[in-house]
């Protein structure tokens, strides 16, 4: 028998989004760790057609067959979120599971180093600065990646460890020129 929380783990995992076990859904990533409710839901979700992945203390969606206009989407949106974690990862304090981030601080860290105003400035059109580092947060957050916890505060999800494997797993290859020896 599927759990009760059946619905609200759809309707969250459905939109592309992480139910990670360091966030506010907490108690539906115990649900679904819970006995053998992972694999029944596994089961039932993939008779509607959606997959039920696990990752490092996180659950999403994963989806065999996709549309190249959705894939192109996809990509779109990892290149986003690769300048968005190159932004966080030059910050003293790096982007890990459990971190928390008050905009303030980070817009004053931005403030006082020239490369990080840079970035900031090459990843929101927003006009003053902490409204840049909240549109740059907020959108890590929109992805699962970061939980707002007040007005001023972002907290690193464990699914951030979804989008650094993703990373990880781009290469790229050199132009194709020959070096000389």
């Amino acid at each position: 028998m599927v759990p009760k929380q059946t619905a609200e783990i759809f309707q969250i995992l459905s939109k592309g989004n992480f139910i990670s076990s360091n966030g506010s859904q907490a108690r539906l990533y115990d649900c679904i760790s819970h006995e053998d409710n992972f694999r029944i839901l596994k089961e039932y979700f993939a008779h509607i057609g959606y997959h039920l992945e696990s990752g490092h203390n996180y659950y999403y969606f994963s989806q065999q067959d996709e549309t190249n206009t959705n894939m192109e989407k996809k990509l779109e949106q990892f290149a986003h979120f690769i300048d968005v974690m190159d932004f966080f990862s030059c910050l003293d304090v790096k982007p890990v599971t459990g971190t928390r981030y008050r905009v303030t601080q980070i817009a004053e860290e931005c403030f006082a180093n020239e490369r990080l105003r840079q970035k900031i400035f090459a990843l929101s059109r927003k006009d003053k600065l902490i409204d840049k580092v909240i549109e740059v947060a907020g959108s890590l957050a929109n992805g699962g990646f970061f939980e707002q916890e007040d007005e001023d505060t972002y907290k690193v999800m464990d699914a951030i460890h979804y989008l650094e494997t993703i990373i990880s797993l781009i290469t790229i290859d050199d132009d194709g020129e020959q070096k000389n020896s």
